[in-house]
Parts: structure tokens; sequence; C-alpha cells
């Protein structure tokens, strides 16, 4: 393809939010000559693999490391005496944008079909706006307010869109989705080409339509509670309309994951795997989290032994949170010999080495978790808050058990411990029954403060953007209750903008520039 060389500079200078723009100037200069037409199932099943979709890329997850793990207390940090100055490596906003031009190239090639083609492609376009909304939600959680609207929108000339405020956003994701269920839930696959290859492109779920509504109404509930704090009541009334169609993760086979299909690719590619490789010194096991699953008086949680493995005198052990930091943690590290290590380190057999390990789209300990808090929230809906916040404990245990015991590779530095038999059914029963005890006891803001925990727990290292959501959503109300930082690391509300949409989009940037920084709150968190 030869390009002009005026236009090779235009390109350069374009920001990557229009997502699709640069392609739309090069659909009108470049010559396609030798080029393989675009299909809207290759774009689709595109969308399904692309790393970041679904799953953390290798830089994602490193930075999730590096910069949400000591916020979050999910990872080896203790106070060192020194406030940490802010910093974020990774542009989940650039990144975002990019991944999102193929759901822009299925609209634009959808919407230059006649209508009997659409028909035949109608499931195609209502799952992709699924995955869009799916990406889009995350961004907006991280930045506030983002292009949206008038986003990924090159190709029609519109190469500067504005920023689109976060209520706006979460109101016409939750009303696509809600629309999109309910056709779903009366939808048949035709006969046509497309329809019969649906299921071979539909790699996440194999063409399976009642999986694909158990995924859209589980999202509604996750968006849903993430507004308690600014309008309870579509909070509210969305939980309500999914649990009249009573389709969503209810257990581990309606759960949402992912798993890498070459996994024997998984070390060498920019995957979990890697990341995780490489960030030993910062994946000791955190004092706050070991706390909540090793309280007095109960037994321990059945899960710190999948989660964590044994330290090097056979205990499970936690990197102090405060107090003087001792170098001997890190020093104490022997990354060939992890059974040398103390205090305990996340377990190598659960997550580092373990290629056959799901990604956690949305899991249904998860959802209970949610409809728990519901239940606090709203007692008229009819739900028992203990029931699921049980059930969210019992189906956390059994998931992890479940990953822990995938591994059979003997990679070096194994030890015995860190895969333990799963405990009797009983056993398991027993802890439930001791941590529901200890929910209906608790007044209406310590349960809540005990569902976070246990969504502290079940998503720790695996689910950052998550739990942070949930940690700034929950402090107006909880305060420090839902810290687990060292008091030396500063929170972060928000990721500011890459530098380039200043100068790529001055006129629309200059709407929010103001929240351009690390401590302006998203609309959601209510502050």
């Amino acid at each position: 393809m030869k390009l002009n060389k005026t236009l090779s500079k235009v390109l350069i200078v374009i920001s990557l939010f229009v997502g699709s723009c640069s392609q739309g100037l090069e659909d009108d200069y470049l010559n396609p000559n030798g080029l393989t037409a675009p299909s809207i199932e290759g774009f689709y099943a595109e969308t399904q693999q692309s790393l970041g979709t679904f799953r953390y890329t290798y830089s994602e997850m490193t930075s999730a490391f590096l910069t949400l793990g000591p916020m979050l207390g999910t990872g080896g940090y203790s106070n060192d005496g020194v406030t940490n100055t802010f910093s974020w490596g990774y542009d989940p906003f650039e990144n975002s944008f990019s991944r999102l031009r193929s759901f822009a190239e299925i609209e634009r090639l959808y919407q230059a079909l006649s209508e009997g083609e659409k028909t035949n492609y109608k499931v195609y376009k209502m799952t992709a706006d699924v995955m869009k909304a799916y990406i889009f939600y995350q961004l907006t959680d991280i930045f506030n307010s983002i292009p949206y609207f008038d986003a990924l929108k090159g190709k029609s000339d519109h190469f500067f869109p504005k920023y689109d405020k976060q209520r706006d956003i979460y109101h016409d994701i939750l009303t696509n989705l809600k629309s999109t269920s309910g056709e779903l839930s009366t939808f048949t696959l035709g006969s046509s080409v497309p329809e019969s290859a649906f299921s071979i492109h539909d790699i996440m779920f194999k063409g399976d339509l009642t999986k694909w509504r158990v995924f859209i109404n589980s999202l509604r509930l996750r968006l849903a509670i993430h507004l308690t704090n600014v309008e309870p009541e579509l909070a509210k009334s969305t939980i309500m309309e999914v649990l009249t169609e009573n389709v969503y993760a209810k257990d581990r086979a309606s759960s949402i994951l992912f798993t890498e299909l070459q996994q024997e690719l998984a070390p060498e590619k920019i995957l979990i795997f890697k990341a995780i490789d490489e960030q030993k010194l910062y994946l000791l096991a955190p004092e706050n989290m070991i706390k909540v699953m090793r309280k007095p008086g109960q037994s321990d949680d059945p899960r710190i032994k999948v989660i964590f493995q044994p330290d090097k005198y056979g205990g499970y052990s936690g990197i102090r949170t405060e107090g003087p930091y001792n170098q001997s943690y890190r020093d104490s590290i022997d990354t060939r010999v992890m059974s040398r290590t103390f205090p305990s380190y996340y377990n190598r057999t659960t997550f580092e080495q373990n290629y056959t390990m799901p990604y956690q789209i949305i899991t249904s300990p998860e959802m209970h978790l949610i409809l728990a808090e519901a239940a606090v929230r709203w007692p008229d809906l009819g739900l028992n808050a203990s029931d699921e916040y049980v059930a969210a404990i019992k189906q956390s245990i059994d998931f992890y058990y479940e990953i822990n015991a995938m591994n059979t590779r003997n990679y070096p530095s194994r030890i015995a411990g860190a895969q333990p038999a799963k405990p009797a059914q009983s056993q398991i029963d027993a802890f439930a029954e001791v941590k529901r005890n200890e929910f209906v006891a608790a007044a209406e803001q310590e349960k809540k403060g005990l569902i976070y925990d246990q969504k502290y727990v079940h998503f720790n290292i695996l689910k950052p953007y998550e739990l942070w959501t949930e940690t700034r959503r929950l402090y107006k109300e909880l305060g420090n209750r839902v810290m687990k930082k060292p008091s030396n690391r500063r929170f972060m509300e928000r990721r500011p903008y890459p530098v380039s949409e200043s100068t790529n989009n001055h006129d629309n940037f200059a709407d929010v520039v103001n929240e351009n920084n690390y401590t302006s709150p998203v609309w959601l968190t209510g502050r």
C-alpha cells in the first residue's frame, strides 16, 4: 500500500480514541490492492480472542500489581515509611479504544447490509454490542467521563468526539443490556449461512444464547450495585428486573470464564502468567487478607491453602501491613526454592504456574455477594442476605479448589503443600455456618463490610479493577473499614487521561481538564 507522505503525518497525530478514524482515512487514501476483504465474522471472532477484552494483557496485569496492588492491599506491600507518588505505567485509555476498533468495523459493515442481510447478522450485532459495553463500562470506571456516544466514528469523518458523563454512559449501557436480554429471550437462530456459522465464530459461548443472557444479566447486576451511592432506585429496579428474569450466574456451571486456548504458549505470550512470574517480589500474602481468612474463634477459611501456599515453617503468614519495614521479607524470597519463603506466597499452583486457570469474567460468588448486599439495602426484594452470603463463600471455596486441582504441571520449586486435598463437605458446611452466624449478628453497616471482605478474598490479585471500584464505592459509607492498604500508600480515585488527548482533541478535552488528575472522584462514588 502506498501512503501519501502528508497524510502519514496526519495519521500519526490523530488520537487512538477516535477508534478507526485512521482506518477511515486509509479507506479514503490508500490503495487497498492485495488486502483481504474484511468480514463481520472475522472481526467478531477477533474481538473475543483479543488480549485485554476478556483477559488481562501482560502490561495491564503488571501495572495492576505495581499500581493497584499496594493501594488495595492485595499484594506483598508493607509500610516502609515513605509516602508514594502517584504513577500508572499502563494506558488503559488508548489500549481500550484500540481494541474497540474491531467493534466499530462490525457496526460499519452491519449498517452497510441490506435489511434482509441484517436479519442474518443480527445475533452478531447484538452480542458484539454487549462486549463493547463490557469494555466501555470498565473504561468509564477508570476515567469517569470518556468519549462514548460519538466515539468510534472516524469513518464518518467524526474525528473529535465529545466526552460523555459517566451517568449517561451507565444509563445507556443498562438500557441496551436490558433490551438485548429481552430480545435474546425469544430469539431463534435461523438457517442462513451467517447464523449457521455463529457457533463457530462465537468462541466464548459456542452460540449458546442462554449463556449470553447469563453474561448480560450478571453484568447488569454488577453495574447496578455500582450505583448505590448515586442512583439507588435505578440500582434496585435493575436488580429486581434481573431477579424476575432469573437468568444470571448462580453457580460454577453458569459462571463466565475464559480459558486460554494456547496454554503451551502462556509463559512466552504477554499474559497474566508472565506478569505474575516477573512480579514475585510483590506477591507475598498480605497481612490484612490473612486476617480476614483467619479470625479468632473461627476455623481457618479453607481457601487459605489454595490462595496461598505454606511458608518455610509450614504455616500461613502475611507480610506486615504497618510497623517498621522489614527488608528480610524481600530477602527471604528464593524464586528457585519457594518453600524457603517467609511470609507465605500466593499459591503458585493455583496462579502463576497454572496455565489452565480460567480468567474470571463474572463468577457466581460475586453475584451472590451482590445479592447479599442488595438484600441488606432493600429487604423488600425478598432475598435472604445470609443465604446469599453463605452461597458466595461456599462457591468461592469450590472454585479455588477446582482451579488449584487443574494444575498437573511439575514445575520447578513446586511444593506438595501448594496442592492440598479439598476439605470434606461437612467441614466446609460447618465453616460456612460460622460465617453465617457472624453475618447475622452484625449491624447493617458491618454486614456491608463483611461482604466487602469476601470480595477482597475472592477477587484477590485476579480482579483488581473490580475490587478498586468496590473500594471507591463503599468508602463513602464505610470509610477505612474497606481500606486494606498500608497507611503510607495514597489512594487513587481515577486515572488521568493520556497526554495526547490535550493535543488531539483539544476543544473537547477542555470540558474534562479539571478532573484530569489522580484525586478527583468518579461519579459513581457519590463523593
